[in-house]
């Protein structure tokens, strides 16, 4: 049985959370579901004012190969990064142990990860790399089997199909793109942090129920 594992690490722990530099003002959050393969390019969001001084630490970070900002909106951008093969942590660990990363978000005072592993066995042994790997993590929550709200068949909530069938509806999925985050967000009447949110948390969704995320993971 499958098992879903919620966790908060130090920002001090990870390089990306290092490098918001204590800074009130801004957050991260994953933009999508990310197969934490060292081959993939995770996807985030960076939400404050201070855009040039979190990038310019990140890239001094040696854990990150690369770092691009791929779009920006107002308070934020989003970035594409790629991780040194070579940098054991957080995110190393979830690899080893064929963990699928399923929400990540960080401000100043430290990271809540949530993580799906397939059974109790890999979970043990997640928890036994950090340990062994010095990784500061702290169990929030524990859940087994399948969990949440559906829609249509899928978990979906009704705001997350609502801004995913808005998004699809304006272009917001075309390239180039028709529709802007900001767009998009007026068309729902939420901020264009909020959309981002929702599209995020649905697409991993959709991932995970179609059975894609597990497919990318092994890649």
């Amino acid at each position: 049985m499958s098992v879903r594992v919620e966790f908060s690490v130090p920002a001090s722990a990870c390089a990306l959370g290092r490098s918001l530099g204590g800074n009130p003002e801004l957050s991260i959050e994953l933009d999508r579901i990310v197969p934490t393969d060292s081959t993939i390019m995770p996807f985030f969001w960076l939400w404050g004012p201070d855009v040039e001084s979190f990038y310019a630490a990140a890239r001094e970070e040696p854990a990150i190969e690369t770092l691009t900002i791929i779009d920006e909106v107002d308070n934020g951008a989003l970035f594409r990064a790629q991780w040194n093969p070579d940098a054991v942590g957080t995110l190393r660990s979830i690899t080893d142990t064929d963990g699928v990363l399923l929400d990540a978000r960080a401000d100043m005072t430290g990271w809540a990860f949530e993580v799906r592993f397939a059974d109790s066995e890999q979970t043990s042994r997640f928890r036994e790399l950090c340990a062994k790997r010095d990784v500061p993590m702290q169990v929030i929550r524990v859940r087994t089997g399948a969990e949440g709200p559906t829609h249509d068949g899928y978990r979906l909530t009704d705001e997350q199909a609502e801004a995913l069938a808005a998004a699809y509806r304006l272009g917001f999925f075309t390239e180039p793109r028709s529709a802007t985050l900001e767009e998009l967000a007026d068309e729902l009447g939420i901020s264009p942090r909020a959309v981002a949110g929702r599209l995020r948390r649905g697409q991993a969704t959709l991932l995970e129920e179609t059975g894609l995320a597990e497919v990318a993971a092994v890649q």
